[in-house]
């Protein structure tokens, strides 16, 4: 689908990678350019998994990795050299930081006009907070969202994910895909700042624009919701089932599935607006209900009903769930020293197309055929550069 477009990653660890695998499931080149001792996210004894990072094996799978001594005169080259032969640079480093290098916007357009950059930072590269560090937990506090997320009366919690890296990563695979298509429609390259904190203040979605025109500020509710009842999690005899009924129409199939019709005509609970106004009345009739019934029992009665419902699913049993396999969302790679490999993809499912099962690379896996097939260097001239430390390959290379 994207054959034929070829993206330079500069990017460590998971805001800088995220937005490139999409691309690399999408059929990209992408060729991570990774200083000797490689993108941060190797690091394994973070996510430890075999003596590999289960970060790296999962944000890095079908990309080449190439080692580059940006900081040396003839590894500058090299990649400037690369740009050349490319469509998209991305970089999460702190703002500045690929002005010093001499790779900044500007610098590659001058050897490639049509060349699209991605800088994904913390909290953006304009604005008092531009050099402020940044890591995921930081940017779930600053924008909002740890705030009202968690039980009414408990401390605030973040997402489970990395939300505002993998955001950030999103939010940039869609600024370059714009920009690809805009260059093809208008025929200039262009340069995308993405900001973690940006994105998730965007992701304040309704409850921002609420917000903003009434004052009304959004509350930790746990599972439940501001303006919806019934939307939450229940306790089941063996777990949870949640159970959304907020329109009328499920609103009324809920009260027969459980034989409480009653609550059909009852003021407090005859529409929305009545049972958000009497929210514990309601919630504690249902609780009694679900609360003598199994998680499975209970999905079992409200599917029949057709009455939105899950129960609260752990890892386990969603990545062994006969749905998601069925969608595709489990796959193989196979890793040169790990082994198979199994891995969620992207969720694209586009006709006639087909996502690739590559393996994340090993550290300067594709040094020498990269250099090889898009700069013409030969053996001598691979085995010299290593040697000099200008870049690093994955074995030594035999004698010439």
């Amino acid at each position: 689908m994207l054959e034929g477009v070829t993206v330079l990653e500069l990017g460590q660890v998971i805001a800088g990678t995220f937005g490139g695998t999409i691309l690399a499931d999408m059929g990209a080149e992408v060729i991570k350019v990774e200083p000797h001792r490689g993108d941060t996210a190797r690091n394994p004894n973070i996510a430890p998994l075999r003596g590999e990072s289960a970060i790296h094996l999962f944000m890095n799978r079908g990309k080449r990795s190439v080692v580059l001594d940006l900081k040396s005169d003839r590894g500058l080259e090299l990649f400037y050299r690369l740009v050349e032969t490319a469509d998209v640079v991305i970089d999460n480093f702190r703002p500045g930081v690929m002005d010093r290098l001499g790779i900044d916007h500007d610098s590659l357009k001058a050897r490639n006009p049509d060349i699209i950059t991605a800088t994904v930072t913390g909290f953006g590269e304009t604005g008092p907070l531009r050099d402020k560090a940044a890591f995921d937990l930081v940017i779930q506090a600053y924008s909002g969202h740890m705030d009202y997320t968690g039980e009414p009366d408990g401390p605030p919690a973040r997402v489970g994910t990395p939300l505002a890296d993998l955001a950030g990563g999103i939010y940039a695979c869609i600024s370059i895909l714009g920009a690809l298509c805009g260059r093809e429609l208008h025929g200039s390259g262009r340069h995308a700042d993405v900001s973690m904190l940006d994105s998730l203040v965007s992701l304040l979605a309704y409850d921002g624009l609420d917000y903003l025109n009434s004052g009304r500020v959004a509350t930790r509710q746990g599972t439940a919701h501001s303006h919806m009842v019934p939307w939450q999690a229940f306790t089941t005899r063996d777990g949870h089932v949640v159970v959304v009924a907020r329109d009328e129409k499920f609103w009324r199939n809920l009260c027969q599935a459980i034989d409480r019709r009653d609550l059909i005509d009852d003021p407090r609970s005859r529409d929305n607006a009545a049972r958000v106004a009497n929210r514990e009345f309601v919630v504690g009739e249902l609780e009694a209900v679900f609360a003598r019934m199994t998680s499975a029992e209970l999905t079992e009665l409200l599917d029949g009903y057709d009455i939105p419902s899950s129960p609260v699913n752990d890892m386990a049993a969603v990545l062994a769930d006969d749905h998601v396999i069925a969608r595709g969302m489990v796959r193989t790679y196979h890793h040169p020293t790990l082994g198979e490999v199994r891995y969620q993809p992207s969720p694209m499912k586009l006709s006639g197309w087909q996502q690739p099962d590559r393996h994340a690379p090993m550290l300067g896996e594709d040094t020498e055929s990269v250099l090889s097939e898009r700069l013409g260097l030969g053996g001598d001239a691979i085995a010299a550069l290593a040697a000099e430390g200008v870049i690093g390959v994955l074995d030594p290379l035999p004698d010439r």
